[in-house]
């Protein structure tokens, strides 16, 4: 009878660890994968900023992704980022490819990639 709980308890927390391991909290810093820059992303306020740029230091500060809204259907949320290309913020999607990488697309090509 023992051994019946013992087992079943591990099969409930299995299942819930699993459950967990699928939805990341992605607030907090995020290195780039491709600058010397750290983001910080702020899910309160719905944006991702930069926290520091080691080549740009006037980039300190300035939102890079607005708007970020959770895909309920999918570990993935829609966002606004700023196209230099369109002048203007494009609608772009970040994926959690696992709680420690991101990936921001635009057009289904990524465009920044996040590390911690």
């Amino acid at each position: 009878m023992f051994k019946l709980i013992v087992l079943s308890f591990l099969l409930v927390v299995s299942i819930f660890s699993t459950e967990a391991k699928g939805k990341c909290d992605i607030s907090g810093i995020w290195n780039h994968s491709s600058k010397p820059a750290k983001l910080f992303v702020n899910l309160s306020k719905g944006e991702i900023s930069v926290l520091s740029h080691d080549n740009n230091a006037k980039a300190i500060g300035l939102v890079v992704l607005k708007s970020i809204v959770l895909d309920s259907s999918s570990n993935s949320w829609d966002a606004k980022m700023y196209s230099a290309a369109e002048d203007s913020f494009v609608d772009v999607q970040i994926k959690s490819k696992s709680c420690n990488q991101l990936s921001v697309s635009f057009n289904n090509e990524e465009v920044l990639g996040l590390l911690r």
